[in-house]
């Protein structure tokens, strides 16, 4: 399910930065777009992992699903939230910096 958001997410900012590039024209938060990109891939890429060595733990292990799981769930939960974050401040602070047009 994270990974539908992330995808989502990584979309967005793929607009986000053609938005950038028509209207802003500010390098630095060109640069910033595409870190959060590379943070999101990142993020989805390890969620991935986890998800097929838990699968894999879980077929053919011979652990409970204990404590350990539990931490790395924990753990890359806590990095989605951070993302997540992250993404609604920058469109936030994006949307702030589009000029505003005369009717």
């Amino acid at each position: 399910m994270w990974e539908l958001f992330l995808e989502d997410i990584n979309e967005e900012l793929g607009d986000l930065l053609k938005l950038e590039k028509r209207m802003i024209n500010d390098l630095r938060l060109a640069n910033t777009l595409q870190g959060m990109r590379r943070e999101v891939i990142l993020c989805t890429a390890g969620l991935c992992r986890f998800e097929q060595e838990l699968k894999k733990e879980l077929e053919y292990g011979k652990n409970e699903y204990g404590d350990q799981h539990i931490n790395l769930y924990e753990k890359h939960r806590m990095r989605y939230l951070r993302i997540f974050e992250k993404y609604l401040l920058l469109k936030k602070s994006i949307h702030k910096r589009l000029p505003e047009r005369k009717k």
